[in-house]
């Protein structure tokens, strides 16, 4: 049901959404950081999901990015952030704000939650 209801608002809400300004995230002109090319996995947002699925992983969370990294900022992509039912693996996953394409961030092994011994 919480599923459901996040894919709803995420929906809803990329209606909404513009596109970032990679010139103002991270206040350029106070960090020194640069944009990388991350090797990503997307697809359609359903194929994406036929995959979470068939792996057993679970919604864990969603949040919202936003324009130039400030809370303020217009939404500009969608989070979800997954963990395999087992609890040993997890999915991080962004949605564009047309809610048409997904891509998967990464997926990580040997997952240790906060207080959990390592």
């Amino acid at each position: 049901m919480f599923k459901k209801i996040a894919i709803l608002v995420i929906m809803v809400m990329a209606l909404y959404a513009n596109a970032t300004n990679a010139e103002t995230d991270w206040e350029s002109d106070k960090y020194d950081f640069r944009w990388m090319h991350v090797p990503v996995v997307c697809g359609t947002a359903e194929e994406v999901g036929r995959y979470i699925n068939d792996n057993n992983f679970k919604l864990e969370s969603v949040s919202i990015g936003r324009e130039g990294a400030k809370a303020d900022g217009n939404p500009a992509y969608w989070v979800a952030y997954y963990i395999k039912e087992d609890g040993t693996e997890s999915i991080s996953a962004i949605t564009s704000p047309t809610g048409s394409e997904t891509c998967m961030m990464y997926r990580s092994f040997d997952l240790r939650l906060n207080g959990e011994q390592t």
